[in-house]
């Protein structure tokens, strides 16, 4: 069976601004990519376009959708994304952290966790990401190259209202280079030398299971080849 990623997106344009591990992993494991937008975004009056959008982002990156047909915060969103969980049996679960900068990422992550807590004796590997707020611990830094950040950059763009406002797009390549400053010494420890990298992104990886967190490892790690993608991805078939 293929394996496949899973990436609960807050909003529209999230699958694009973490979305650098998941682009890898279907580059260079043959992952499939699947996305669960949790919300369409505040504004009513946007919702619409931004379908359209993310549907066209997703396109870019050759991810898929897989959309929720109930609100955020309604009885029935826990069930239907558990539900979710069990037609995909995702090899690995990308969602914010519980302290991103942003009222829907954090629910986005109680929503994540409520779901794979609906099974019992089942783990879930997990990839935490940030944006709003970076993450205290991070374990992971992933490096891109120029083609991967031009790809996560082109599909950015297709959120066109969002740019209008915000151009994510133009100061996503920022973002990741300051990625690789703070990562090399929250990574590697304390005056660790910056790697020969330019562009990365940061996650926590961890494992839920009997509704509680497990370490994957203990100490930090920078995956630039192919070679320690495919280490990282063994970590997730014990």
């Amino acid at each position: 069976m293929r394996k496949c990623a899973l990436i609960l997106a807050p909003h529209p344009d999230d699958e694009s601004i973490t979305g650098l591990l998941p682009l890898r992993l279907q580059e260079e494991c043959g992952f499939r990519i699947w996305v669960v937008p949790i919300t369409w975004g505040s504004r009513l009056d946007r919702q619409a376009a931004r379908k359209h959008e993310m549907k066209a982002a997703c396109n870019k990156l050759d991810f898929h959708l897989r959309k929720l047909e109930a609100p955020m915060g309604s009885k029935g969103c826990v069930q239907e994304l558990a539900d979710r969980f069990e037609q995909l049996s995702p090899t690995v679960v990308l969602m914010p952290h519980l302290k991103d900068g942003h009222s829907t990422h954090r629910e986005t992550h109680r929503l994540g966790v409520a779901a794979m807590d609906c099974f019992e004796h089942r783990r879930f590997h997990v990839l935490e990401t940030e944006y709003w707020h970076p993450l205290a611990r991070p374990n992971l830094m992933v490096s891109a190259d120029e083609t991967q950040l031009r790809r996560l950059c082109g599909a950015l763009a297709c959120h066109v209202g969002e740019i209008e406002r915000n151009n994510y797009a133009a100061r996503l390549p920022a973002w990741m280079i300051d990625n690789v400053r703070r990562g090399t010494e929250l990574i590697g420890g304390a005056g660790t030398a910056t790697p020969a990298i330019e562009y990365a992104t940061l996650y926590r990886t961890r494992r839920r299971e009997n509704r509680g967190w497990i370490s994957e490892f203990q100490q930090g790690r920078l995956i630039d080849s192919s070679e320690e993608l495919g280490l990282l991805v063994s970590c997730w078939e014990v």
